[in-house]
């Protein structure tokens, strides 16, 4: 006679020593990684590794609590005396119990931010080979900071801090475009009451931050800013497309109302008006060069939040290299791509 047993999938055990030495190991092979394939491997090991991605802090929890459970009876204990007074031995008792908390739970946060670290690192080199990741040039991001009229906010400072090269697959080709990061300070003077009822004033800085994508010229557009914030007066007329929701949406300066009408046709309008409603804070602007500036308040472009981290490696290896997720860089890339179809003298020559 026989018997059908169910197959069962035996769970992986927690290793605190093995997955010590294990992250090491990897952190030593995964920084710096040559190229993707280098990463797909270290994550095929994680995978495999016959432990959990995970610290057991069991130990150090109950270490933890009792050192709190402890102290504070200690407390009661003496509180309960007849006239209770503390001494030098009951302050090292106490001091004991406070210094057994931090470590224990210097430990756990410890752990924690092991894995995070390990996460983050596996994300960031896959960034880097998918898309061709590279600092900027200092002296491309030192004429940056003066070639474009959204990056002149702030009434105290202002800099572009950095930026990184990036791969954009247009439609007419493989561009190399730019992420970088503006940092800017407004200061103030603000009135108040103290404590006394006095009216006073003291002086607040204000720090913002915004990130966008720099391309190098897509058509024969320049000398354009069209923003849902106000910009500085670069430009000195202003336009407006027949769109209430343009209207309601944008603010208009070029160099000419030639140049913004001949951008702005009727499909480019519905685009940007797409566009805004997904990109916080959005501005489209053409420099002089006719280079193109698509900047906006998402300041986490290259470190987007993620589902999965490596304590569950197969999930984690998915989202990382089937749903990327710079979801902001590619509402970008699609947007992009979208004025190129419409404007591209060459692409418009293919069309017809």
């Amino acid at each position: 006679m026989s018997t059908n047993e169910p197959s069962t999938v035996k769970e992986k055990t927690i290793d605190n020593s093995a997955l010590n030495i294990f992250i090491k190991q990897l952190n030593e092979k995964v920084t710096n990684s040559e190229n993707i394939e280098a990463v797909k491997e270290s994550l095929d090991e994680v995978i495999n590794f016959p432990h959990q991605i995970k610290f057991n802090n069991m130990g150090l929890i109950l270490t933890w609590i009792g050192a709190i459970l402890f102290g504070c009876g200690y407390v009661y204990f003496k509180f309960q005396q007849y006239r209770p007074q503390f001494d030098t031995p009951d302050f090292v008792i106490l001091g004991i119990c406070f210094v057994t908390f931090l470590t224990a739970l210097g430990f756990i946060s410890s752990r924690k931010e092991k894995i995070k670290k390990l996460s983050t690192l596996f994300r960031n080199e896959t960034l880097k080979h998918l898309y061709r990741l590279e600092d900027c040039d200092k002296s491309f991001l030192a004429e940056a900071d003066n070639k474009y009229a959204d990056f002149q906010r702030g009434n105290h400072s202002r800099a572009v801090e950095w930026g990184k090269d990036i791969d954009f697959n247009s439609p007419t080709g493989l561009l190399r475009a730019s992420i970088i990061h503006h940092h800017y300070v407004d200061k103030r003077v603000e009135t108040y009451t103290d404590s006394k009822g006095k009216t006073k004033t003291r002086t607040v800085y204000d720090h913002y931050h915004r990130e966008g994508v720099i391309f190098p010229p897509i058509n024969k557009t320049n000398c354009l800013v069209i923003s849902t914030i106000r910009t500085s007066n670069r430009w000195g007329d202003s336009y407006m497309p027949a769109s209430k929701e343009f209207e309601r949406l944008f603010y208009v300066q070029a160099d000419s109302e030639f140049t913004a009408a001949k951008f702005l046709e009727p499909s480019v309008v519905i685009a940007c008006e797409e566009a805004a409603k997904q990109i916080d804070k959005l501005t489209i602007e053409f420099a002089q060069d006719g280079s193109l500036l698509i900047n906006q308040n998402n300041a986490n472009l290259l470190n987007p939040a993620m589902d999965f981290d490596i304590t569950e490696p197969e999930k984690f290896k998915h989202e990382l290299l089937n749903d990327t997720s710079l979801y902001t860089v590619n509402r970008i890339f699609g947007f992009v791509s979208q004025i190129i179809q419409h404007t591209a003298p060459s692409h418009k020559l293919n069309k017809e």
